[in-house]
């Protein structure tokens, strides 16, 4: 009975969270309808194959995303999870953490794309003091599953990991698209997704790990992932750059 309890409440605070990103992504659909209605009048052609954000695979990926962020493990100021994850052998860098960590994640190529070169500049800028990990979690826009469109100049046709294998070959696509800096690790999350359930990831999330405890917890991503964040700690922390 305390058990369902505890979900029912888990239920209801995370009620609100999910119904704003569903109205955000109706809302998106909306106006690229609009969009696309307004160009189809003036050009009196096609517009192209259109990709809603709204559907049932949309909806049981956010759903599950706050499912995550409600029960992971890590807490600030306790001690990080040490997750099993597989190193990928193009990666650099030290996974030890003798130094602070600054551990960040990346669901996959399609929904990562935009944010790591802004990582890449933080690593780049903080390697002098700080010791990074790039965790590769599994892909949040397959082109099997919740597909989204195209964010940039770079499109990746990656399927729904069916294998470590698989798993790997999409991040090596994804560090050779952005050329991760040599001083940051790159690894992947084993296939029972026990980083991304530990850290309550799901789409991105950054931690920072000093003496293997949780000194920055970052918010769940997409929304409340901000690297200027992290940015502001390390400066603080180590002063600017």
């Amino acid at each position: 009975m305390c058990a369902a309890s505890a979900d029912l409440l888990v239920t209801l605070q995370i009620l609100p969270g999910f119904f704003s990103n569903c109205v955000f992504l109706a809302l998106y659909d909306s106006v690229v309808l609009v969009k696309r209605a307004v160009s189809l009048l003036s050009s009196g052609g096609g517009a192209g194959e259109w990709q809603r954000m709204l559907t049932s695979a949309g909806l049981r990926s956010v759903w599950n995303s706050f499912l995550l962020d409600a029960y992971k493990q890590v807490k600030l100021g306790n001690e990080a999870p040490n997750s099993k994850v597989i190193k990928i052998p193009a990666g650099g860098g030290n996974h030890g953490f003798q130094r602070p960590g600054v551990l960040t994640t990346s669901p996959g190529c399609q929904a990562g794309a935009d944010q790591l070169p802004a990582f890449r500049r933080l690593v780049e800028d903080f390697s002098d003091v700080a010791d990074f990990l790039l965790v590769y979690i599994d892909e949040a826009h397959p082109s099997d599953g919740w597909v989204a469109p195209a964010m940039g100049p770079l499109s990746f046709d990656v399927r729904k990991h069916r294998s470590l294998e698989e798993r790997v070959v999409a991040a090596k696509k994804l560090i050779e698209a952005f050329r991760l800096p040599p001083q940051c690790q790159l690894v992947a999350d084993c296939m029972d997704n026990n980083a991304n359930v530990a850290y309550g990831v799901s789409f991105e999330r950054v931690c920072i790990v000093q003496r293997k405890k949780i000194a920055y917890l970052g918010g769940k991503g997409p929304f409340f992932y901000h690297l200027k964040d992290v940015r502001q700690y390390l400066e603080l922390s180590y002063g600017r750059r």
